[in-house]
């Protein structure tokens, strides 16, 4: 099933008169198809620290991150927020020993770059990504397996994880290259369940696949052409497999599948947003599944 909407255009191509015009004069010395590669490269960069900014978020961030994550963060706020408007995130802080930094407003708005921070700003260390052996060495007695195939939105990844931790998945698996990675973004969709639940990263989805059905794993993929979404057998180890926003599974995933889905909707309705698709397609895997929290 391809359960997504075609977001993704093209920007129209520039010229060779724009460049001779100086047009991108303030692009560092950069062709605009080499300032799109960089732009695109930076995407999928890993950030040596991610920053949750504004009242809300960071409070939010306060009451839902693991504490051992809490432990290696900063808390900073502009020296000209009134204590009294800020009383529930000292209070957060003081609980669980964080000793907040004062800084000058001018300091938040470099860190936070165009994010809006009103003066307070949660830093939070580079994010640790789990082994997949070790996901594997402690599977549950009914494992599942989420794998995207090259999402590219970071609050699409965000909204899944969510959904994977709420309906019982082990592990998501991501793919290093070309695809989504953890950010502040992802994150704050994921209302921290990205600390909670294991999040793998491979450098190959098809060799993570072939790893899998050595492993007595049904993969199952999403795609239109596909049974459906009660037609599947969960009970066994499943690899739950949903494709990018705008091509669904590349043609390599698709032919490692071992059977595809389909979810029943409306003909007349646009295909659904791939996180919503995902979440559907997990709780009905999770009404199969024998779960501790279903006892």
């Amino acid at each position: 099933m391809n359960p997504n909407h075609p977001n993704n255009r093209r920007s129209p191509s520039t010229t060779a008169n724009d460049r001779e015009s100086g047009k991108f004069k303030h692009g560092a010395g950069k062709t605009p198809r080499e300032a799109n590669q960089a732009s695109r490269a930076a995407k999928y960069e890993d950030p040596d620290a991610f920053f949750v900014c504004g009242l809300h978020p960071v409070e939010e961030a306060l009451s839902s991150l693991p504490e051992d994550t809490l432990r290696n963060a900063s808390l900073y706020i502009a020296q000209t927020r009134e204590a009294k408007e800020i009383e529930p995130i000292l209070k957060q802080a003081e609980a669980l020993g964080m000793q907040p930094h004062a800084c000058p407003m001018q300091q938040l708005t470099r860190k936070a770059g165009e994010t809006r921070h009103q003066g307070v700003l949660l830093e939070l260390p580079k994010f640790k990504y789990a082994e997949l052996d070790e996901v594997l060495d402690n599977l549950s007695p009914q494992p599942l397996i989420l794998i995207l195939d090259l999402i590219q939105d970071p609050h699409n990844l965000g909204a899944i994880i969510r959904s994977a931790a709420a309906f019982g998945a082990d592990a998501v698996v991501i793919a290093r290259d070309r695809a989504a990675q953890i950010t502040a973004a992802s994150i704050k969709t994921s209302a921290g369940q990205a600390y909670k639940l294991p999040i793998c990263r491979v450098s190959n989805i098809a060799q993570t696949l072939r790893q899998l059905k050595t492993l007595d794993f049904n993969i199952v993929g999403a795609d239109i052409d596909g049974c459906l979404e009660t037609e599947v057998d969960y009970h066994r180890a499943t690899a739950l497999v949903m494709g990018a926003e705008a091509t669904g599974m590349r043609r390599l995933t698709r032919t490692l599948c071992d059977q595809t889905v389909r979810i029943a909707q409306n003909p007349s309705v646009e295909s659904l947003n791939v996180s919503v698709a995902t979440a559907i397609l997990l709780h009905t895997a999770s009404a199969q599944r024998t779960l501790p929290w279903k006892a």
